[in-house]
């Protein structure tokens, strides 16, 4: 016997037999066994069969006439390469290798043969799968942490800033500067936010600032944020300017995911394994019953979704069906309501007066009902504007929804999706001749779209076809856009035709056709040409050449000529995206103008209390942060104190976010991430060298604001170790005794945790902070097995210190009666 190991599976021991010649032979249905390989042996176990991961890779091994068919090709082998015997057949190692592609390696020193291969093994995957559905738990029910923080509420605090500078000379004299500098921090609590912008050739205006506080509590379900300062535009009414005012809501800061549920439910083969995955995530697992059925509960996620169903058999047989569900995000799951409250003041000369309420409605699962009421003072007639609308799901892919804005206008809405991923959207928009709130000068807008995936031996791409007409008072204007998208020929092309139609000139019609040609040595090449078809000709030709340089840097260069205009242009720009900001510059030459321009952009966080300053080149207003502190607490009481040292070594993952670690101090920093949300955080001490430094908590569900970088001190405690033996006294002799259940408690009678001994008699557990305590076998099970104790050093002190500390020389001896004691 040898030990079988297989990467990501394990180990298991085989029959083997080793020749005089140090060859070694496998036994044929202990490793396929082993490998979850389909395989049928005959009563004297000379001819194997079966199929090797796939149905159509059948094998046949006769012994009795040395061949072995696979794949339909006849193998003759050697009359020593198989060997029969009593209930087993073997084959010479190196056939497995030559044969079925099994690679292995066999080491005489610790006996095992490992074995390896391209494909992916049956076993393999059934380890794999075994992984995946461990993790179904946090997928299905949330992510279960063994603590939680959450987030706290600063009265005042800033820490966050970013710039931006753009510069332009121009060879006319018309030069720009623009700088916009902003600012994020909290105050009482909420999120605040604010930039100033500067444009040298403007006047520096209220309108063109931007401010706004905002208070976030995702767990409230009745008023889940409050903003005040600049808020958003209204439902309606065309506003170009700002609005100044508040804005209340409890809808929540994140998008929304699920919508609800629905039963899929069909047949496979009798005991079957099905797996259900959602946006390719595995969601659940069942087993067929005998009959082949099997039903799942599929959540319902908004937006797309692409539902995937796999069927595994008992010998690695494998199959799959596929189809997508599509839910708009302004469907609401039954009986949910949605709110948003606005009121402000616009900025302009009239500072006119501005309101806005809207709720949305869950009537079922296929009927989404709102309505709501604007106010904007400055409208001379019909100020007040009521609103209503609706959205029903008709069938599982046909959704219809509609709006009527009282004397302004009325909107039409249908979407469908087929099985085939096929799209089509209609869209209808009528408007009130009189109507004052939005500025347009059409009465009439009518759109659709046509969206259909193609895919050939040749050809995989998504084609287009949209369509808009807009009507006026004197006529109507028709745009339409015929597009192709994707790969031909292993390389992918954009074919764009558009077109345009008035009814008192002849149709405008051109093509847009480019590529990305990627060159040697890291250049692509994009060309771009502009056909038009009134003229029959080429009226524009542009090219792209870009590089990437320097890991961090970026070069392109393009041309473009008009011929239509008989002009030219040629610009040439690069960018450098260093750790602390992004820089870049470009040059445009022309026949009337050449104009040369500079970027630079960054952001700061300063953080004081966590002693933390960088520069970064990405933006960090209205983002999370956060500093993971890890620390030997020596007394356990969870606290950092001065004298207690910073520990290396403890790996700290989360979802999200930019790390920067520290090495030295073992500290992790984390930027970036969302925040008001549950972040969730793992942590491993794999990479500390000291096994008496223990971490309690080793995943964290943590909340945090935005513009702030939050420090968690990770206390590692110190522990100590307690081990002894359990023996038994029978005959005059002393053996070690398995089974038997240490009870360990604290000085105070408070019960700490029980262990078993080994099959030697062996009982240890490590895990004690500093401290007083005994241990006793459990009392009731030394009544149930009629047995006595004698006990040596059954109270024992732990002092960890720095390093932890051991006590190994507990003892119990037992014994039934008094003949067995001495």
């Amino acid at each position: 016997m040898i030990a079988l190991k297989v990467q990501n599976v394990g180990s298991i021991e085989i029959s083997t037999l080793i020749n005089e010649r140090q060859e070694v032979y496998l036994s044929v249905p202990e490793v396929f066994d082993f490998l979850k390989i389909k395989n049928e042996h005959n009563e004297s176990y000379s001819v194997i069969d079966g199929f090797f991961i796939n149905e159509n890779n059948v094998f046949h091994i006769d012994e009795t006439v040395h061949t072995i068919c696979y794949k339909g090709k006849f193998i003759q082998l050697q009359p020593g390469d198989l060997i029969h015997i009593t209930n087993n057949l073997f084959l010479k190692a190196n056939h497995f290798n030559s044969i079925f592609e099994l690679e292995n390696t066999f080491s005489f020193r610790d006996l095992t043969i490992s074995m390896s291969s391209s494909y992916e093994l049956p076993s393999v995957r059934e380890a794999r799968l075994r992984h995946m559905r461990a993790t179904i738990k946090n997928i299905k029910y949330g992510f279960i942490a063994d603590t939680t923080i959450r987030r706290d509420k600063p009265l005042f605090h800033f820490n966050n800033a970013d710039w931006v500078l753009n510069t332009t000379q121009r060879s006319n004299g018309i030069n720009q500067e623009q700088l916009r500098l902003g600012l994020g921090g909290i105050i009482a609590g909420g999120e605040f936010e604010s930039s100033f912008n500067y444009i040298n050739n403007q006047a520096i205006l209220s309108r063109n600032q931007y401010y706004r506080w905002r208070y976030v509590n995702n767990d409230d379900q009745y008023l889940t944020q409050i903003s005040v300062g600049k808020i958003a535009n209204s439902l309606t009414t065309t506003i170009i300017n700002p609005i100044i005012g508040a804005h209340i809501t409890n809808a929540k800061t994140t998008a929304r995911r699920s919508f609800g549920t629905y039963v899929l439910s069909d047949y496979t083969k009798p005991e079957w394994t099905v797996e259900l995955y959602i946006n390719n995530i595995l969601i659940d697992y069942t087993k067929a019953d005998a009959t082949g059925f099997f039903s799942f509960t599929v959540p319902l996620l908004y937006g797309k979704t692409d539902v995937l169903v796999r069927y595994y058999g008992l010998w690695g047989e494998e199959e799959l069906s596929t189809k997508q569900l599509v839910i708009p995000f302004y469907f609401l799951p039954q009986n949910k309501l949605e709110y948003n409250l606005s009121s402000g003041i616009i900025e302009e000369d009239k500072k006119s007066l501005f309101a806005n309420a809207k709720a949305s409605y869950g009537l079922s699962d296929y009927i989404t009902i709102e309505g709501g009421l604007e106010y904007v003072s400055s409208i001379e007639k019909n100020n007040f504007i009521p609103y209503f609308g609706s959205s029903i799901r008709l069938a599982s892919q046909l959704f219809v929804s509609g709006g009527y804005y009282s004397k302004v206008k009325y909107t039409g809405n249908l979407n469908f999706s087929s099985p085939k991923n096929i799209r089509v959207d209609l869209d209808y928009t009528k408007y009130d001749k009189d109507q004052e709130a939005v500025r347009f000068n059409y009465s009439e807008v009518r759109k659709a779209s046509l969206s259909v995936p193609m895919h050939t031996s040749l050809i995989s791409g998504v084609s287009r076809f949209t369509i808009q007409q807009n009507f006026y008072p004197t006529g109507k204007y028709t745009i339409s856009e015929l597009a192709f998208s994707g790969m031909v020929y292993k390389q992918n092309f954009n074919l764009i035709t558009s077109s345009y139609f008035t009814g008192a000139t002849k149709p405008f019609v051109f093509s847009n056709l480019s590529s990305s040609l990627r060159l040697p040595k890291g250049f692509v090449f994009t060309p771009n040409i502009k056909y038009e078809y009134r003229a029959a000709e080429i009226t524009s030709l542009s090219a792209q050449l870009r590089k990437k340089v320097f890991k961090k840097g970026f070069l392109q260069a393009s041309f473009d000529r008009d011929f239509k205009y008989n002009t030219s242009s040629m610009q040439i720009s690069f960018q450098y995206n260093f750790k602390f900001s992004n820089t870049g510059f470009s040059s445009n030459i022309s026949k009337d103008v050449v104009s040369f321009s500079q970027l630079a952009n960054g952001s700061l966080i300063f953080e004081p209390s966590a002693d933390f300053v960088e520069f970064s080149g990405n933006t960090t207003i209205g983002r999370a942060s956060v500093k993971f502190e890890p620390f030997l607490d020596i007394n356990g009481d969870g606290k950092r104190d001065i004298d207690e040292q910073p520990v290396k070594g403890v790996e700290v993952t989360v979802n999200g976010g930019t790390k920067t670690l520290n090495p030295k101090e073992g500290i992790t920093i984390i930027t970036g991430l969302e925040p008001y949300v549950k972040n969730l955080v793992t942590f491993s001490t794999a990479k500390i060298n000291n096994i008496a430094w223990q971490l309690k908590d080793k995943t964290l569900n943590i909340t945090l604001n935005a513009n702030q970088l939050r420090v968690i001190e990770i206390p590692i405690s110190v522990v100590g170790e307690v081990a002894g033996m359990v023996q038994r006294r029978k005959n005059g002799q002393i053996t070690g005794t398995s089974g038997l259940k240490i009870n360990i408690y604290r000085e105070d009678g408070g019960f700490v945790t029980s262990v078993l001994s080994e099959a030697d008699g062996y009982f240890g557990y490590l895990g004690l902070i500093s401290g007083h305590y005994s241990v006793r076998i459990d009392s009731i099970q030394l009544q149930k097995l009629h047995l006595r104790v004698e006990s040596k050093n059954t109270h024992f002190v732990i002092n960890n210190g720095n390093e932890g500390a051991i006590v190994d020389n507990v003892e119990f001896i037992l014994y039934q009666d008094d003949t067995e004691r001495n």
